[in-house]
């Protein structure tokens, strides 16, 4: 008796398990099966039709090919495909996800942009007697830096100093390198760069404004 009901319950366990094997969800199988659909889809739609192929082009170049599909379908595409005119079903797609992910960069630019702006305002010193002084001796020093095209000096100090991007400190090499009398005079005389710095000095002190480099973005 008691080998009956075990053979029973041993019977039961095993129907169960297999039952429960039964029902358990084919993630797989599905993920195939939209992938596939698709791949339909876009045979469908893009044969012979320009528009589709450049908006889904224009779509890949801002998702990347590695996570277009999955991108797509989560974002609802298969639904076109019951749609009665599939290709202008999946090119107004593409165009709307187009349309939002450009909207939403631009946006994101935007802000990054007005915080960076909002950092520079906060990062900038009041324009007392001394901050003045120490910026027009640290303006003489830069210049004197170009003049003896000392890169790594210009990199390492000078434009995180003055908060300057590459193509400031582009700029500002080019408008010094105009100035070939004195390039002439330190060719001539090197220690003509201490007289250079000390004019310099004075000059700027004269007219902090227009002298200290990047005056605006440093001075409050």
């Amino acid at each position: 008796m008691k080998v009956s009901k075990i053979l029973i319950c041993t019977i039961i366990s095993i129907l169960a398990a297999g039952c429960a094997k039964k029902n358990l969800p084919t993630k797989n199988s599905e993920a195939i099966s939209k992938t596939e659909q698709l791949s339909l889809l876009k045979q469908q739609t893009e044969a012979n039709d320009p528009y589709v192929v450049d908006a889904k082009t224009q779509l890949l170049q801002i998702i990347g090919d590695k996570n277009f599909d999955n991108y797509v379908i989560k974002r609802g595409i298969l639904n076109c495909k019951s749609d009665n005119t599939p290709s202008s079903c999946v090119l107004s797609f593409y165009l709307n996800e187009n349309y939002k992910l450009k909207y939403d960069m631009q946006l994101k630019k935007v802000v990054e942009e007005n915080q960076a702006e909002h950092n520079i305002e906060l990062s900038k010193i009041k324009a007392t007697e001394n901050n003045i002084k120490n910026y027009c001796q640290y303006s003489a020093d830069f210049v004197t830096a170009i003049y003896t095209k000392d890169t790594t000096k210009i990199k390492q100090y000078f434009q995180p100093q003055f908060k300057m991007s590459e193509q400031d400190i582009l700029s500002l090499q080019t408008k010094i390198a105009k100035d070939n009398y004195s390039y002439f005079l330190i060719d001539e005389n090197p220690s003509i760069l201490q007289e250079i710095k000390v004019d310099y000095v004075e000059k700027c002190l004269s007219d902090p404004k227009k002298n200290i480099i990047n005056y605006f973005n440093i001075f409050r």
